[in-house]
């Protein structure tokens, strides 16, 4: 039985240090929450914003969606969505999907003027708050799913 967990502890070791070698760089923490915002800001600012990127690229795959949750919205590329914001109680969340980069670079530009305009949380208040953060594992299966076809990307 002993023999078991040694060999079972060697194969995670073993699982970690291959993870390190396939991917040398920590990620960085991803921003995701902002300070909360007025309703009107959001619905009027962001959303607009959202629905002009989309309409400014109406032959590359991008589609807004609206949600009917705390006025949450996405954009998404050939029907897979691929950034989100929500506005909760106490923060803005912006999320972009981990294949985002291969799949819509356009939107991962798209965040960044989003983010600018908006007043980060700090990473250890994103963590009080309970905010998702992909984890490493996510990260991995990413990696291991190889890329995205070129039939199901946008830009």
């Amino acid at each position: 039985m002993a023999w078991h967990r040694w060999a079972a502890t060697a194969l995670g070791l073993a699982a970690v240090v291959a993870a390190q070698a396939l991917w040398p760089e920590p990620p960085v923490p991803e921003q995701l929450a902002f300070q909360s915002i007025s309703v009107d800001r959001y619905l009027r600012q962001l959303r607009r914003q959202a629905i002009q990127f989309v309409e400014d690229r109406p032959k590359q795959g991008f589609q807004f969606v609206e949600q009917h949750r705390n006025g949450a919205f996405e954009i998404h590329c050939r029907g897979v969505p691929v950034l989100w914001l929500e506005r909760r109680s106490h923060h803005v969340l912006m999320q972009a999907s981990l294949d985002a980069k291969q799949r819509a670079p356009a939107v991962l530009e798209f965040q960044a003027t989003l983010q600018w305009q908006l007043e980060p949380l700090g990473y250890l208040e994103q963590v009080l708050m309970g905010v998702p953060e992909p984890v490493l594992m996510d990260r991995m299966l990413l990696m291991l799913a190889g890329g995205v076809p070129d039939g199901a990307r946008c830009g």
